[in-house]
């Protein structure tokens, strides 16, 4: 039968991954990533490249086990892999790693390819994947697993169920403890199903409660939420995000600076003002720009 699409090799491409890259990783976050050194959690990608370039399906190769690596490493590795910028194979890798130790039942696997799988709109559509995810409706259908009940409800506000996840993660922050691992993004999608549902009111409280702790993403949704009420706290929050590695907010920043020139009418000062300022924050979104 001849072969459609890309072969696993074309794939998961190791030239484009040196270990560099993972030590970039885990000099980021040294104390995720601890308990091994850079070398092992790569050689680890390096057994499963072997496997798949002697044959082995991608979606069944089996590295953990008695000859293998504990699933903690299959787990983190996959995680180094995640954060990886850059080459489309370090998402692949992390993405078959997750899978991998998913199928020896380890539940912070199943989570994160699961969650993975809901942001990026593939949840149900890889048909090699629907025993990860039925391992995650069985951790859901508990109602006492507080990280597995964030990700259902990340997934209903991904699939646009906003009532729905709206009960599921308000589940999660009954049943689970003060600072479950995924308490802030817990809350974090409850205020975005709440503006869905143009609960502002109730949205605005919990992103600032989240602000005020530091969760960056918190003050992005701020940023977008009160851009026509409250200009003002909206480009205070979106300058936060931005001078704390979110980039692309300089551009939301611009286009309400753009938005202000517009409305200045007959004040020409306003109005030039408006417009340096959209220059400057356009030529910080630019990763070109030089200064």
């Amino acid at each position: 039968m001849k072969r459609t699409g890309p072969s696993p090799l074309e794939v998961y491409k190791l030239s484009e991954i040196p270990l560099s890259s993972l030590e970039a990783v885990i000099s980021k976050n040294p104390e995720a990533f601890q308990r091994h050194t850079p070398d092992e959690y790569y050689r680890c990608v390096e057994k499963f490249h072997e496997a798949i370039g002697r044959g082995s399906d991608p979606w069944s190769t089996v590295l953990a086990g008695k000859d293998g690596f504990p699933v903690e490493v299959i787990h983190e590795t996959a995680c180094i892999m995640r954060q990886i910028r850059g080459p489309r194979s370090a998402d692949a890798f992390a993405t078959a790693l997750w899978a991998s130790a998913s199928e020896a039942g380890y539940r912070p696997s199943i989570l994160s390819l699961t969650r993975h799988l809901a942001r990026s709109g593939a949840y149900g559509r890889v048909a090699q994947l629907r025993r990860v995810e039925a391992r995650f409706k069985q951790l859901v259908s508990t109602a006492r697993d507080p990280d597995a009940l964030t990700v259902e409800g990340e997934l209903q506000y991904e699939q646009g169920n906003y009532e729905a996840a709206i009960r599921a993660l308000q589940r999660a922050l009954q049943v689970g403890a003060a600072g479950f691992e995924w308490e802030l993004y817990c809350k974090l999608c409850m205020g975005k199903a709440f503006v869905k549902m143009s609960r502002h009111d109730e949205a605005r409280a919990i992103f600032e409660s989240l602000s005020e702790i530091g969760l960056i993403e918190a003050d992005i949704e701020l940023g977008k939420l009160l851009r026509v009420s409250d200009r003002d706290a909206a480009e205070r929050h979106l300058f936060t995000a931005a001078s704390n590695g979110r980039a692309d907010m300089f551009s939301l920043l611009s286009e309400i600076a753009l938005e202000k020139a517009a409305e200045s009418g007959d004040d020409k000062a306003s109005k030039e003002e408006s417009l340096r300022w959209a220059k400057e924050w356009s030529k910080l979104a630019d990763p070109r720009t030089e200064y």
